[in-house]
């Protein structure tokens, strides 16, 4: 049953028009036979206008709600996509410095190990040669030492 074509609260449904309208109508309508049919469906009418515009005005500041919480959600979403991109680039940045100071680093104990290469040859060379040396001096020595002094 519609509550617009209920009738008043207090009232107890007694039947349903007979004249046409086909409204539900309370006793004292039916015993005094003032029901209108015209009246009474202008009062519906009016009724159903009533809630239809409110219906319409609540359905329109919903749009417009919703619309204003998408254009939110948008922003945000929108902020958060560049604070991530500025993270990433951030993190890139950090990457790349990393990399350089890593390289860097590469270099340096490669040039170390080099050092130590160049440096052990030289030291190898340097021994090598005063060994040469001290055994040409051997050599040499003992043919000094063979002779004796005091014969």
């Amino acid at each position: 049953m519609d509550p617009q074509t209920k009738p008043a609260a207090g009232h107890r449904v007694e039947g349903v028009c007979q004249k046409g309208c086909g409204l539900q109508l309370s006793r004292g309508d039916i015993s005094e036979a003032d029901h209108c049919c015209v009246e009474a469906l202008r009062t519906v009418t009016d009724a159903l206008e009533e809630r239809s515009a409110t219906l319409e005005h609540e359905a329109r500041m919903a749009r417009l709600r919703w619309n204003r919480r998408e254009q939110f959600l948008l922003a945000k979403m929108s902020a958060l996509q560049n604070e991530a991109q500025l993270a990433a680039l951030k993190y890139q940045r950090r990457l790349h410095q990393h990399m350089v100071h890593i390289n860097s680093i590469a270099e340096q104990v490669t040039g170390y190990y080099k050092g130590d290469l160049r440096t052990t040859a030289d030291m190898q060379s340097q021994t090598t040669e005063k060994a040469t040396s001290q055994e040409e001096e051997e050599v040499k020595t003992p043919e000094v030492r063979d002779v004796c002094l005091y014969c």
